[in-house]
């Protein structure tokens, strides 16, 4: 029978660390696939197990939370004017989309304390724990836009062939929202204080991006928005599907090239960070 490979932590420079860390994310790329997919469709079925409405419950969120603005709308409590797009469609894919980054930014932010019992006991590629949490968001919203077809019906749109692009702004918003919750990691596993004001914030931050109406032509409220990096993420994916507004692609571009290197350095710094957190944390 082989032996097992032994891991040997010593004190070492920091840009060693990094530099292993990287290599160990090459050499590792096919088990980390296979380790991930496994773990996905474990979670999963766990998810599911002994649940009445199954795959209802992921639809929920998003649809209850369009239906009450939508409410609100047609009884006048708010008036919101989105152009040519029907407000339901608009509003819909807003929170679609907003489902796709909050669903990722917590997710990256919380992938090591779900793990935190198997992290000091079992030797494995971490970064598998990032790609189940994407593959979890993906499944989420790809059971979501079963939701989209009735209100195609029931509103339908002159489509241009920028509707083809809008899985690519689907998939940059997410890998946005999984660098941000990503970069927090290392602090968030030691102090329970930021998850739980990130949670906080997030409550917030969905009033300060355009989900549930346009983004201001001007004003205070439009400067925030600009600095808000899911904001030209959404506006410019919900333009690709539904027309009505400006799409932003400088700002798009930007903001997806710095998301997958705040990604890459991430979960490099996970990497280097996790034998000092499990150690912290008790677990060495």
């Amino acid at each position: 029978m082989s032996k097992l490979p032994v891991k040997v932590i010593t004190p070492h420079d920091g840009m060693d660390a990094f530099r292993d860390a990287f290599s160990s994310l090459l050499a590792n790329r096919r088990m980390t696939r296979e380790l991930a997919w496994r773990m996905f469709i474990r979670d999963t079925r766990a998810m599911f197990r002994g649940s009445f409405l199954g795959w209802f419950w992921i639809i929920v969120p998003t649809l209850a939370n369009s239906l009450v603005w939508i409410f609100l709308s047609g009884s006048n409590v708010v008036s919101i004017e989105t152009g040519t797009v029907p407000y339901p469609l608009f509003v819909f894919v807003g929170n679609l989309l907003w489902t796709a980054f909050n669903g990722c930014l917590v997710g990256g932010l919380g992938v090591l304390g779900e793990a935190q019992g198997a992290l000091s006991k079992v030797s494995f590629p971490h970064e598998a724990l990032l790609l189940v949490v994407f593959w979890k968001s993906l499944l989420n919203v790809g059971v979501t836009l079963l939701a989209l077809p009735p209100f195609l019906l029931l509103y339908p749109l002159t489509w241009s062939p920028t509707v083809l692009l809008f899985p690519l702004g689907l998939a940059l918003t997410m890998l946005c929202g999984l660098s941000l919750g990503l970069i927090l990691v290392p602090v968030a596993a030691l102090f329970q204080d930021l998850s739980r004001a990130v949670h906080l914030g997030m409550r917030f931050v969905f009033f300060l991006t355009p989900v549930i109406f346009p983004l201001p032509a001007s004003g205070l409220a439009r400067t925030l928005m600009l600095w808000n990096p899911a904001t030209s993420l959404i506006v410019t994916s919900r333009t690709w599907l539904l027309g009505g507004e400006i799409a932003d692609l400088p700002a798009m571009a930007l903001v997806s090239v710095a998301s997958l290197l705040l990604l890459l350095l991430g979960v490099l710094a996970m990497k280097v960070a996790l034998p000092h957190i499990i150690e912290r944390s008790g677990g060495g």
